[in-house]
């Protein structure tokens, strides 16, 4: 059960939004540390680190539940190469 060309494209527009989201947060850090640090260390302790967790399995930033934007990429992923090995977790 592969995905269509259409689910491919739509894939890869997913890990595209997912890199114009890091960007965008590494624009939003520099203007908070740059001209509001007091804003900045609030962000980093909160929702800095929400958001990278959500978007990679960077568990270093907070270790919490096993489902971020990444998992969902690795299970498309692993459909695309239904016949190869690919990035399967088993539970």
């Amino acid at each position: 059960m592969g995905l269509t060309q259409q689910q491919k494209d739509q894939l890869n527009s997913l890990i595209d939004y997912r890199d114009q989201i890091t960007d965008s947060l590494f624009h939003i850090e520099r203007i908070l540390k740059v001209y509001f640090p007091e804003e900045f260390d609030i962000a980093y302790q909160h929702w800095i680190p929400q958001i990278t967790t959500a978007l990679y399995e960077d568990q270093r930033w907070l270790p919490r539940g096993e489902q971020t934007m990444q998992n969902t990429i690795n299970r498309l992923l692993d459909k695309t190469n239904n016949d190869k090995v690919g990035v399967k977790k088993f539970i």
